[in-house]
């Protein structure tokens, strides 16, 4: 199936703002983008308005389209779904007496770490999408996963835009937290757990309000 030109500036401005190479707060013009993409501005205008429907720019009158920040808010709201669903399959495991498959659940650690080893931020927050995503299939509930996606651009937006913006604060922290979650599952502590699970959940509010993003 041939890719329309307007998908073809969708999918590259999408990349673009995901990895943080158009920060928040940054104006966009289609004039530019056109000129970037050796396209007319339909289509650009096309891409952009579909950004806009996403929530991942503005359309400001006379001045441009502006880049716009997952807000704290939103961010804390995805993670608290993402917990409720962390927990929700901690215990489904254990009314079934099923269990976590342990060597995906291992395999993607290991790709973690090695990507906060090596420093590569969009590598680390890839795997550990991949792991929680591993992690919630024990619950084989599809509507769960299908939901945990819908957050991963967004997530990976603002996490890559926190990283830029604070290059000297320690990050990769959930690399940590998941080998703390190996620990649980492989034991087969579902108390610890779900209980790890819930700090590290506390952990990220309280970060989020120390660097004032509410």
């Amino acid at each position: 199936m041939t890719i329309s030109l307007a998908d073809h500036i969708y999918n590259g401005l999408r990349k673009k703002l995901i990895h943080g190479e158009f920060m928040p707060g940054t104006l966009l013009s289609e004039n530019e983008l056109a000129a970037e993409f050796g396209m007319s501005r339909t289509p650009v205008r096309t891409a952009l308005s579909r950004l806009e429907t996403e929530g991942y720019v503005v359309s400001l009158k006379n001045r441009g389209i502006l880049v716009k920040e997952v807000s704290g808010k939103e961010i804390l709201d995805m993670f608290e779904v993402i917990v409720s669903f962390q927990i929700y399959t901690a215990e489904i495991v254990t009314q079934r007496e099923s269990g976590f498959d342990v060597a995906e659940l291992e395999e993607e650690l290991r790709k973690q770490q090695k990507a906060t080893e090596a420093g590569d931020y969009a590598a680390y927050l890839e795997h550990t999408h991949q792991f929680t995503s591993i992690y919630l299939s024990a619950a084989n509930n599809q509507s769960m996963l299908t939901i945990m996606d819908s957050f991963k651009d967004k997530l990976t937006m603002a996490a890559i835009v926190n990283y830029k913006r604070t290059p000297h604060q320690k990050h990769f922290s959930a690399s940590r937290m998941n080998e703390e979650l190996m620990e649980a599952i492989k034991a087969g502590d579902y108390d610890r757990l779900k209980q790890r699970v819930l700090q590290g959940f506390a952990a990220l509010r309280e970060r989020a309000f120390r660097e004032g993003r509410f």
